[in-house]
């Protein structure tokens, strides 16, 4: 696949702001229905542009951003064996999150990775069922304020 036919292409220094957009857009307008609004204030609160540009400048972070010109609707992330980050706009192209994934997974392929571990959204789930992750277990994640995201750990094998 080539990603950047397709609008995708490493983030870049200067994309810390449009990431913390898409991170909370994506938040308010895909998860309303799966969290409450203590929870979801709490987790946009983790997605500051200062958290995205430490995350720009951590060499252990493989970032990626779907745009069209200069509007960014997704955002991607590798961190080792993790997809950290996968997160677009309620308006992006269809397929733009598929397209984001499908480029994670072929850098960790590419670095010899071979399987991928998540941290699902209620709201996500679904789509990572179809894209081939399993459910490994049940979990939350902790947020400010002392709030617990309720999220479920999942896995993809992507190596024979």
């Amino acid at each position: 696949m080539n990603a950047a036919a397709h609008g995708i292409r490493p983030a870049q220094p200067g994309d810390a702001r449009a990431m913390s957009r898409v991170f909370a857009a994506a938040i308010e307008g895909k998860a309303r229905d799966s969290y409450g609004p203590r929870e979801r204030t709490a987790w946009i609160a983790r997605g500051t542009p200062e958290r995205f540009a430490a995350m720009l400048e951590d060499g252990r972070n493989r970032l990626f951003v779907a745009a069209s010109g200069a509007a960014v609707h997704g955002i991607a992330g590798l961190t080792g064996c993790e997809l950290s980050l996968l997160y677009t706009t309620p308006d992006a192209p269809p397929g733009t999150g598929a397209r984001l994934l499908a480029a994670v997974e072929g850098v960790a392929r590419a670095g010899g990775i071979a399987g991928l571990g998540v941290t699902a959204s209620r709201n996500a789930l679904p789509f990572y069922l179809r894209h081939g992750y399993a459910v490994v277990r049940l979990a939350t994640r902790p947020l400010p304020g002392g709030v617990a995201l309720p999220v479920c750990l999942m896995a993809k094998a992507l190596l024979p």
